[in-house]
């Protein structure tokens, strides 16, 4: 990717990821449907790109700005590409199924595994679209509360639909 698209998509990643919060907060179900499916793309993409193009991912060395994560990128990751890669498709493909089940703990362990992904991404900088990945942890958070499901039915449903009360 030259300069121009670079920088494109960058400033393309970061509007959408104010879109996103912007519309967690009028239509959350369909923030969370957007997030779902980019969970699961990016997952099966990594995955493809990790066995067919490992190298790939070494070009986010010279874009960040915190030398651990160069000198880990240059590293043990380079030595190790299509492994680490592999492990963070298949946590990528796990979230984007647990965004898809809109009771409270599946997808709040979503939410939770969704924005450690992104905190992880966000010291590659200008290759991670920063400040994306934070707007994005944001618009989970905001889109959580408003789609999450509890799976247990309230004492008053229960009470209305005639469930006996336990005895103490």
């Amino acid at each position: 990717m030259n300069g121009s698209e670079m920088f494109g998509a960058y400033i393309g990643s970061n509007i959408v990821a104010v879109v996103l919060l912007l519309a967690a907060f009028r239509w959350p179900r369909f923030v969370r449907w957007i997030f779902l499916v980019s969970f699961l793309a990016a997952g099966l993409f990594n995955a493809a790109t990790a066995i067919s193009q490992p190298e790939a991912y070494l070009m986010y060395a010279e874009w960040t700005p915190v030398p651990r994560y160069r000198d880990f990128i240059l590293g043990s990751f380079s030595q190790n590409t299509t492994a680490f890669v592999l492990a963070i498709a298949l946590g990528q493909l796990f979230v984007g199924l647990l965004l898809a089940i809109p009771k409270r703990v599946p997808l709040a362990l979503g939410v939770l595994g969704g924005g450690v992904f992104l905190a992880a991404i966000a010291p590659l900088g200008y290759g991670s679209g920063f400040p994306f990945s934070l707007i994005a942890i944001a618009a989970l958070l905001v889109m959580y509360p408003r789609v999450a499901v509890s799976s247990e039915p309230a004492a008053e449903t229960m009470i209305a639909i005639g469930t006996p009360a336990r005895e103490a």
